[in-house]
C-alpha cells in the first residue's frame, strides 16, 4: 500500500491519495504512521540526492543512490519532473513537522489519519 501512496503522489491523483489514507487510517495496526512517514522520508530524500547526481540517467540516478539496476531510478526520474529540488526540501520538511505532531509535539486533537492528509494536501499543493 505504500508503493501505491507513492504512485498516487507522483501522479498527482488526490482522489487515489486520500482512499490510500482512509484505509491506513481503518487499519493503523497494520499500517502505522510513523512506518508511512519513514518510506516517504526515505523516498524524498533520496529523491533530493537524485537532484545531485552528476548524470541525470537512470543509471547516472542509480549509481548516485546506490541502487542495484537502473529501472529501479524510473521512480525518481519520474518525481524529478513532478517535484522541483525546492519543493522536495519543502516535502521533506513537512514530514519531519508531521512526524513530530504524530509524537504529540503541538498536537493535541489530531488523529494520524488527519496528519497524513493534511500532509498529501502540503505535498500535491
Amino acid at each position: 500500500m505504500l508503493s501505491d501512496l507513492r504512485s498516487a503522489l507522483l501522479a498527482r491523483d488526490v482522489l487515489k491519495a486520500n482512499k490510500i489514507i482512509k484505509y491506513f487510517e481503518e487499519n493503523p495496526k497494520t499500517n502505522p504512521i510513523q512506518m508511512t512517514l519513514s518510506v516517504l522520508f526515505g523516498f524524498f530524500s533520496n529523491l533530493m540526492l537524485a537532484y545531485y547526481a552528476p548524470e541525470k540517467t537512470e543509471q547516472g540516478i542509480a549509481n548516485q543512490l546506490g541502487l542495484k539496476s537502473p529501472w529501479q531510478a524510473r521512480e525518481y526520474m519520474t518525481a524529478m519532473r513532478v517535484f522541483s529540488g525546492v519543493k522536495c526540501m519543502q516535502i521533506i520538511g513537512e514530514i519531519r513537522y508531521c512526524d513530530a505532531k504524530s509524537k504529540g509535539v503541538d498536537n493535541s486533537s489530531l488523529s494520524d489519519g488527519d496528519l497524513l492528509r493534511e500532509l498529501v494536501y502540503k505535498i500535491l499543493h
